[in-house]
């Protein structure tokens, strides 16, 4: 993924960490994984596509209220006043016109955000996935290159981003640093321009809303795909209305093929898939059959070898 000199600078300022775990992503051809139940797992890759849910009915019932409250939190305190002197020093009248525009969005970010979670893989889960992620979502796991992540477009209108695991201090930690950044590259800023700035600010902020998780969750090393329909319309997504657990709501299903011209590279499944793990189950053999068989009506190659039974002696009854 190759990044501008002004993202570079805007990242190292106001989200500092995450350009290196965005590069990390390609350079350590890192894999991520979908831990879900068997029945959306074969849903996912008989119809090629993943579904994106609203916000709201997530398993983390908190999802981006957490955030918010975070931000309001922090930013009324000590380091929060640390901060807004130190951008008001740049341009004053900056902290009202990000709070007014925070005010227009903040409503808008909790209830039409769209969102599908995987996790980071760690290479030495592929015989056996986490512990914690077959308790918590279910009994299969869909590991999968790293290809569309890496891509660096808009044009799907679809982004990651790795979730920021913070408790109030944490935040507070994480301002600080933000801070002293900001005052490092006060004459760089300020030839930006007061738009940007506010810009900045509000991006920032956006991202501590829909990817900050309470510490408990860090085991699940979360990378969180978000789709927001009042931004920006997606040519790879296709709305439907469904019933699930007795709610009815709307979904996102994001296609999953290969189409550079609308953003979407590598995302087919027999390109996409690194393997599927199959989960505690009191019937491996039978769940490994049929998803071979899955894989092997799709066009992957070897799709025996590529679906493996978790060797974790969990008792799932």
């Amino acid at each position: 993924m190759e990044l501008d000199e002004a993202a570079i600078r805007y990242y190292q300022i106001f989200q500092p960490g995450i350009i290196e775990e965005i590069l990390a992503v390609e350079d350590e051809k890192k894999r991520f994984v979908y831990y879900t139940s068997a029945e959306t797992a074969m849903k996912v890759l008989r119809n090629q596509e993943l579904w994106f849910r609203n916000s709201k009915v997530m398993n983390d019932y908190s999802e981006i209220s957490y955030g918010l409250d975070l931000i309001g939190a922090v930013f009324s305190g000590s380091e929060g006043k640390r901060f807004r002197t130190a951008v008001e020093d740049i341009f004053s009248g900056t902290i009202a016109k990000a709070q007014e525009l925070l005010a227009d969005w903040e409503r808008d970010w909790e209830t039409e955000t769209y969102i599908a979670c995987v996790s980071a893989h760690n290479p030495e889960e592929d015989n056996q996935g986490r512990l914690s992620m077959w308790r918590a979502y279910g009994d299969t796991a869909l590991v999968i290159n790293n290809t569309p992540m890496a891509a660096s477009t808009d044009k799907l209108g679809v982004f990651s981003v790795p979730v920021l695991y913070l408790s109030e201090q944490g935040l507070s930690e994480y301002l600080s640093e933000i801070t002293n950044a900001i005052l490092l590259n006060l004459t760089y800023l300020r030839e930006l321009g007061q738009d940007t700035l506010v810009a900045y600010i509000h991006s920032m902020l956006f991202r501590f809303a829909i990817a900050t998780k309470h510490p408990g969750f860090a085991e699940e090393k979360e990378w969180r795909l978000y789709y927001r329909p009042n931004e920006q319309n997606s040519p790879g997504m296709t709305e439907e209305i469904v019933v699930l657990g007795g709610v009815p709501q709307k979904i996102y299903k994001l296609r999953l093929a290969d189409e550079p011209e609308n953003g979407l590279h590598g995302a087919a499944i027999p390109s996409l898939l690194d393997r599927v793990i199959v989960g505690p189950t009191e019937f491996p053999y039978v769940s490994h059959q049929a998803f071979a068989g899955v894989l092997a009506d799709l066009g992957v190659e070897k799709a025996a070898e590529k679906v493996v039974v978790s060797d974790i002696p969990l008792r799932t009854g």
